[in-house]
């Protein structure tokens, strides 16, 4: 019998983030059998991984990162974190968390919580400085990386199926300025109404410079966390806007890979949701990053990814900035291999090799 590695916290395979996360925690153990359980009643492809209904008598298990530790009612715990810790809770020492991010409302009870049961744990990897630092202050071994999606690598099938749907949108991918959406709500707390003006703001300027904004959907999950509706209500206050639908495809590619593809063609990049500016990096091209959160911070303060906090941007100031952006390039060899290495040291722990 072969390994068998269990994917647990998953969250969804509508969110492209996750999936792409899923894919590359599957491919940096190429000789276990990876397998996970969705609540997903409608599955998105996502290669590597066999969904399963029970995720018991696996070798090890890996906690899948992201921001799965978010308590989104901050001065209680809710029934969704628990199940969550739980999910850390039995055999520990096979068990180990890989890009994960700590947000903003994983603090007092829940933080001491999720730091007790991570004490107990095989390994413990963090994507971004400020979640290493509140770890290790609070007693957990834990070690600095980076997403587990840096580890991943655009194909050229996924360009041909990216410049397909360009080609649909009669969009020049060489005048195309990408742009990724979300909602907020107490997840991720920002004004909805603002965020959007000052997209279509931003939209109107890029045409008016001579590039073509398009509106990238990398969500159709739960709640506020999907972008068909924001983009609904901007296209709808800038006609003609065009919208890059990934989910619309049928071939045989993920979502995630499409989106690359899109990344890797695409002149100008702006990255509102986190994996936008991750899967851009990874494909080995700079975006302009409008973060919300300490992770998207992070990707600025660490790796000096143009951009800003979300809450501060202003089109007209930071256009120049943008545009600026379409011939920069980012070396993501030795970060794919930091982020391979760092897997490899925690699942060897787990594995108890």
């Amino acid at each position: 019998m072969g390994t068998t590695v269990g994917l647990i916290n998953t969250y969804s395979t509508l969110n492209i983030g996750d999936s792409a996360i899923y894919s590359a925690l599957a491919a940096m153990a190429p000789d276990a059998q990876v397998v996970a359980k969705f609540r997903d009643q409608t599955l998105q492809n996502t290669p590597g991984v066999q969904v399963v209904t029970d995720l018991k008598h696996c070798d090890a298990y890996i906690s899948v990162g992201g921001d799965i530790f978010n308590n989104a009612r901050e001065y209680l715990i809710t029934k969704e974190f628990i199940r969550n810790l739980l999910q850390l809770a039995a055999s520990p020492h096979r068990k180990f968390v890989f890009g994960q991010s700590i947000p903003r409302s994983c603090h007092g009870m829940s933080f001491w919580a999720l730091t007790f049961l991570m004490r107990r744990l095989a390994a413990v990897c963090v994507r971004d400085t400020e979640s290493h630092r509140r770890l290790t202050k609070a007693g957990v071994k834990a070690i600095l990386s980076f997403d587990s999606a840096f580890s991943l690598t655009v194909s050229e099938g996924a360009i041909a199926a990216a410049q397909q749907i360009f080609a649909a949108l009669e969009v020049e991918p060489g005048q195309a300025a990408l742009i990724s959406l979300r909602a907020f709500d107490s997840m991720y707390k920002h004004d909805n109404a603002q965020f959007q003006g000052s997209i279509v703001n931003l939209c109107r300027q890029l045409a008016q410079r001579g590039h073509q904004p398009v509106l990238l959907l990398q969500s159709n999950a739960y709640h506020a966390d999907n972008d068909f509706q924001v983009a609904d209500s901007i296209t709808q206050q800038v006609p003609g806007l065009k919208v890059f639908n990934p989910f619309a495809t049928s071939g045989p590619l993920a979502n995630w890979e499409v989106v690359m593809g899109a990344l890797a063609i695409a002149r100008l990049i702006i990255g509102v949701r986190y994996h936008t500016a991750v899967l851009s990096l990874a494909c080995g091209r700079m975006p302009f990053n409008l973060y919300y959160s300490n992770k998207g911070r992070d990707l600025t303060e660490r790796l000096g990814v143009p951009g800003c906090n979300l809450a501060n941007f202003q089109p007209e100031a930071q256009l120049a900035e943008i545009e600026a952006t379409s011939d920069r390039l980012f070396d993501h060899a030795a970060l794919r291999q930091q982020v391979k290495g760092d897997f490899q040291t925690c699942y060897r722990k787990a594995l108890c090799l």
